[in-house]
């Protein structure tokens, strides 16, 4: 649609480009696995890392901002994944470009500059461009957007014919269900062909808003200029914003003359690759193109939340990850015949893609491809059995006459195959049938291991709470911070007011009580630091005992809330209270944070420069430092990582925070943490010029402080990622005491010193040893001599030679060894062969030839042992083993499979 092409890199700057000359800070996309929102599984719109600014709740230095976000949708109400790759324009991972305006330009100029962009810079045919704007809603008492109807109007050059109201539905944005809202205008356009009426798009039926592929939505802008109170009424915001997005995948497709998203240069480079890895050819045919579309879209989506720090698991995002990895992987085995690992080989053509413009894509390639290729393996260990039993429940089904697949059974496929139930309904889907969800659920529940951990995503605070918080603040006339962090970080006690967030019902004891501060001593939780404890206390001793004890302290946006039990009456507004954080608990805290970087560093050094954060826990207990790493690490390399750590502390470097510019910090070698967000003025860590890294936490004033400094363990938790554990201080000294005290009770007990302790050990394992090789030796004497005895014991039954025979000397392994000497002693053969293993009894049933002719079973026989000797027992027709619980019952069981092997009347 424009004379000259442009690539996707020139366009989303062209985009980034146009807002900065207009006064627009660009802010770098936000991660797309948000840290610090509860309530979002991945980011999944633009407006997400600006959202505690529209409620409220958070500010920044700038009033105008610009970006392209990466973005998720893969679960709850804007969910694309089931659309993925059948049609050309649905993705799970998408760029949102976007502006906004924080209380500063409102309508006029987010109109005008949108047209200016889209018809101005890029030139897109003004005759094929429609907008929507609000028509009004009777049930909220709104009014149609005048306004911006009229600005379209004067302030550009559209048709006004083009100009078209909708409602609520359409053309009103809510964030929640209370909350800031207000109308939007779209722009969307007509791709229709030669011949097409350009008058359709005003056609309800067939044009703008119907849901077809012809006209399509390109930007929303959002002008919030409403609050959704609790009873469902609106009032005007103090402030009016602007909030804008653009589905950078949409508009490519447009500006470089494609029909399909997936025909631009964003995704041609992973075609090619995919190419190469299955032989097949994209556009021969349309279950392979939707493959094709499926694995493409799949690995960006997966490639840019590794790179944020997600991980696969199996639950939460790290479950919605592990589905997106095993549905490519299905689609790439299944329409592309690729039988082994390929998705790891396609993530390099997603960090060149995009790469430019997210360069964490590119810093952590080797990582990405290292997960994914593991999950890959991982799932083809059990994919090829679970479609061979999916087939298998089919074809019962279908010789029943149902077309309907039972949530049970399919349910079983997830909870053993590792199926999740969209790939279930994707093959019913294949095959015209559909999955009874109602007994699927059912299922689930009773399942001990469900699939998702949905609390944990749980927001903490409403919006509900939000707006109350938002306007008890305002009605206090006050601005909470935190004093403690930075500041006074050794202080104590401050005397502050109140400003009360929610208190349960009751007089006392007032459990999950959530207090807002003026001014707070205390750290809340962030960057894997936990918030802090300590008590805040009314100093008015006429108003009684009244109190609280804080038990965790989380951070809202710019707001610090105590959570804790209150006891006593609640407090008022004008009250002054004395709040006092756990100090020994603080220091303890610090000691590990710090720690933590040291440690983070010298990973780097001993490991090398690949190394990089993958998620930490700094508690008063101990340290954990998560990290990625492709094998486990050595004794030695622990013991260097261990050594280079300490010689830090011992060298008792001052440790140092300054306030820089972002980019000026990282441009002197300051560690940014993948998956942190940070603003444009960010805190710089430097503890002796040796470890500089990004960081808000608390810390000690000199490296001395931390104390020594142990490893205690070292292990896997995901493929590529490795976890240490560590502690400091007090914690360290207790540790290192206590291995002395085990290390001299276990000198005493073998009679050594500490010193000669492994050599005692190695000693006593040589002994044992050899013990072994003589009872080995003894065992295979006495299997013979058995052997011999079940020659002779042999007796014929109607054609079969059989018996039943105890050996009470005979353990379970040389019982195994038995049996399979005597299958050699005739083709037709019934035996059964009991042994001991202290008060258990193992035992074999042997089943072939005439005997199983018979009728004989050997899995039923060894049942009906187990059911006298108790424990377990079962097999198949022609071998069975078990092993009993009652040693004083084997007389029984002798007597129970004579009878079973060879009738009532015994051998």
């Amino acid at each position: 649609m424009i004379s000259n092409y442009l690539t996707s890199a020139e366009i989303r700057r062209q985009f980034i480009d146009f807002f900065v000359e207009r006064e627009h800070r660009f802010v770098p996309s936000a991660p797309v696995c948000p840290l610090d929102d509860p309530t979002l599984l991945f980011t999944n719109a633009g407006m997400n890392q600006f959202k505690d600014v529209f409620l409220g709740t958070g500010r920044r230095d700038y009033t105008r901002a610009v970006n392209s976000q990466k973005c998720i949708r893969v679960s709850g109400k804007h969910n694309d994944l089931e659309e993925v790759g059948l049609d050309t324009y649905h993705h799970t991972f998408f760029e949102m470009l976007g502006n906004w305006s924080f209380g500063d330009y409102f309508k006029e100029e987010a109109i005008a500059w949108a047209w200016e962009l889209l018809t101005g810079v890029w030139q897109l045919p003004k005759e094929r461009l429609w907008v929507t704007v609000f028509g009004g809603d009777a049930k909220d008492g709104l009014p149609a957007d005048d306004d911006a109807a009229r600005i379209w109007a004067e302030a550009t050059d559209i048709d006004r014919t083009h100009i078209l109201r909708f409602g609520r539905k359409d053309n009103f944005w809510e964030m929640g269900e209370t909350g800031p809202c207000g109308p939007c205008t779209e722009i969307h356009i007509d791709r229709g062909g030669a011949g097409s009426d350009p008058k359709d798009g005003a056609d309800r039926k067939i044009g703008v808003n119907a849901g077809n592929e012809r006209f399509i939505e390109l930007w929303n802008n959002v002008f919030m200029q409403f609050n959704r109170k609790d009873d469902g009424s609106l009032v005007p915001l103090p402030a009016k914003h602007v909030d804008t997005g653009m589905g950078f995948e949409r508009v490519l497709a447009v500006l470089q003359g494609k029909r399909s998203n997936y025909d631009t240069d964003l995704f041609t480079p992973l075609f090619r690759r995919i190419e190469e890895l299955s032989g097949k050819k994209y556009g021969e045919g349309e279950r392979s193109d939707v493959a094709f579309r499926v694995i493409a879209d799949h690995v960006r989506a997966v490639s840019s939340a590794l790179a944020d720090g997600a991980l696969p698991s199996n639950e939460g995002r790290g479950y919605v990850l592990r589905r997106l990895i095993r549905r490519a992987s299905r689609f790439g085995r299944q329409s592309l015949e690729v039988d082994h690992p390929f998705l790891f080989e396609v993530v390099p053509s997603v960090t060149e893609a995009l790469g430019g413009a997210y360069p964490e894509l590119r810093q952590r390639v080797d990582h990405l491809q290292l997960v994914v290729r593991a999950e890959e393996e991982s799932f083809g260990t059990t994919l090829d059995r679970g479609l061979v039993l999916f087939d298998q429940l089919a074809q019962r089904v279908a010789n029943s006459g149902a077309r309907v697949l039972p949530g049970k059974d399919a349910y079983d496929l997830y909870a053993t195959y590792g199926f999740p139930q969209d790939l279930v309904e994707l093959m019913l889907r294949e095959r015209g049938w559909s999955l009874d969800l109602e007994s699927w659920k059912q299922a689930e529940e009773t399942h001990k291991s469900a699939s998702r951990s949905e609390g944990k995503f749980k927001q903490a605070f409403s919006d509900r709470d939000l707006a109350a918080l938002r306007s008890d603040v305002e009605k206090a006339g006050w601005e909470p911070r935190t004093i403690s962090t930075y500041d006074k970080p050794d202080e104590r006690s401050w005397r502050v007011k109140t400003q009360t967030i929610r208190l349960d019902a009751g007089p006392t004891d007032r459990r999950g009580c959530r207090l807002l501060l003026k001014e707070s001593p205390f750290y809340p939780e962030g960057g894997g630091q936990v918030g802090d404890t300590g008590t805040i206390e009314v100093i008015d001793q006429a108003l009684g005992a009244m109190g609280m004890r804080v038990e965790d302290t989380q951070r809202l946006g710019d707001f610090i809330i105590h959570i804790g039990t209150w006891h006593g009456d609640v407090p008022g507004q004008s009250e002054e209270v004395i709040a006092t954080v756990d100090l020994d608990r603080r220091e303890r805290i610090r000691k590990n944070h710090t720690a933590t970087h040291l440690l983070h560093r010298a990973l780097k050094e001993v490991l090398g420069a690949h190394v990089s954060q993958q998620g930490s826990y700094v508690g008063p207990d101990r340290l954990r430092f998560d990290f990625s790493h492709p094998q486990a690490v050595t004794s030695e390399e622990l013991e260097q990582i261990e050594s280079l750590v300490n010689e830090r502390v011992f060298a008792n470097a001052p440790v140092k925070t300054t306030i820089e510019d972002l980019e000026a910090a990282k441009k002197r070698g300051v560690v940014a943490m993948f998956g942190e967000k940070y603003g444009e003025r960010v805190r710089v860590l430097d503890i002796g010029g040796w470890s500089l890294e990004l960081c808000g936490g608390t810390h000690v004033a000199f490296a001395g402080d931390i104390g020594p400094f142990v490893i205690v363990s070292e292990r896997a938790i995901q493929a590529g990622v490795r976890r240490i554990e560590a502690l400091t201080g007090p914690g360290a000294v207790e540790h290192i005491q206590s291995q002395r005290r085990t290390l001299s009770a276990a000198a005493r007990l073998l009679k050594s010193s500490p010193d000669e302790l492994v050599a005692r050990i190695e000693a006593l394992q040589a002994q044992l040893k050899e013990v072994k090789k003589k009872e080995a030796a003894g065992s295979k004497a006495d299997v013979g001599a058995a052997f011999e005895r079940v020659k002779k014991s042999l007796a014929s039954h109607a054609g079969v030679l059989g018996a039943v025979l105890d050996f009470p000397d005979l353990d379970g392994t040389a019982l195994r060894d038995l049996g399979d000497r005597a299958r050699t002693l005739s083709n037709d053969l019934a035996l059964a062969l009991f042994a001991r293993a202290g008060e258990r009894v193992p035992f074999l049933v042997v089943c072939q030839g005439a005997a199983l002719e018979r009728g004989l079973k050997a899995g039923e026989v060894a049942g009906r042992i187990a059911q006298v000797l108790g424990g377990g027992g079962g097999g198949k027709p022609a071998l069975a083993q078990g092993q009993g619980l009652r040693a004083d019952a084997v007389d029984e069981a002798l007597r129970v499979a004579e009878q079973a092997l060879f009738g009532p009347g015994g051998p």
